[in-house]
């Protein structure tokens, strides 16, 4: 269960790189005529929640679920909280999801709704919310 928990924290490790990538673009967006800098910066924020971007959680996700069922009762606080901080995540890019389409639909400018950003999101937020909903099953079960 050790090793399994220590891939899973590696695993991790791939999701925060790329988590932390995008927060350093979106610090580095400046004021552009076509949008607003918070336009801007949801929007690079929003690249986290297309689907395949945000599948580099899923490796980490499956395997604490799986490590989780797996030790049953005997789990060991770092395995508890590798699932834990996963769905966590899982839930904070949801939302970050929802931001990006809320500010898809609202600052349209009169111009057609971009729906194919929408529904790339909306499967980002679904993927997401999986993700998240695997975790929390792990967590609550027991041996």
């Amino acid at each position: 269960m050790r090793h399994l928990t220590i891939a899973g924290w590696l695993l991790l490790g791939g999701a925060v790189g790329f988590i932390s990538f995008q927060l350093e673009r979106v610090r580095g967006v400046t004021a552009q005529p076509f949008a607003s800098e918070w336009d801007q910066r949801i929007e690079v924020l929003s690249f986290l929640m297309l689907p395949p971007n945000l599948v580099v959680l899923a490796p980490a996700a499956f395997l604490a679920a799986v490590t989780t069922w797996l030790a049953g009762d005997e789990r060991e606080v770092w395995l508890t909280s590798l699932l834990r901080l996963v769905a966590a995540t899982a839930i904070v890019l949801g939302m970050i999801g929802l931001a990006s389409i809320v500010s898809i639909l609202a600052d349209n400018d009169g111009a057609p709704t971009d729906f194919e950003g929408v529904f790339l999101r909306l499967g980002g937020i679904s993927m997401a919310a999986g993700l998240a909903l695997v975790c929390r099953a792990a967590d609550r079960s027991s041996a």
